[in-house]
């Protein structure tokens, strides 16, 4: 399965996910946790994710977008942000395991690496995914 760009051109429905302006009476913690509204969005993200795949339906999430000019396209009001960009359609096949890794891009990491007890104990950082490209 070639990985493409062009997705966005095949799918059968484009979502736009955006944060309004305004919003900060509206999420409960955002005074004390500046970016709970963008946690939910993407909560909200992997609960559409989780039911199309259990549905068959593949969902890609573009993240090579000018946020602004996106922005301008949709007519956003001002102070608004789109966050994603999502492709939903009909798929072949499903990618055997996660797509990075399948295509080399990333390694999977052991649970050790990634699950800490009482504190960050792995002080060295994260090996970038694109160090050899």
């Amino acid at each position: 399965m070639p990985l493409t760009v062009e997705g966005i051109l095949d799918c059968g429905e484009v979502l736009v996910a955006a944060l309004m302006d305004g919003r900060e009476p509206h999420i409960f913690g955002r005074r004390t946790m500046p970016d709970m509204d963008l946690a939910s969005v993407a909560c909200a993200i992997q609960n559409l994710w989780l039911a199309a795949r259990a549905e068959g339906i593949g969902v890609g999430w573009v993240s090579l977008f000018d946020p602004e000019q996106l922005g301008r396209l949709l007519r956003l009001p001002p102070g608004a942000r789109p966050v994603a960009v999502l492709c939903l359609g009909q798929v072949d096949t499903f990618y055997e395991k996660p797509m990075r890794e399948q295509e080399g891009w990333a390694r999977r990491q052991s649970q050790g690496e990634m699950v800490f007890e009482n504190g960050w104990t792995n002080h060295s950082p994260p090996q970038s995914p694109w160090a050899d490209y």
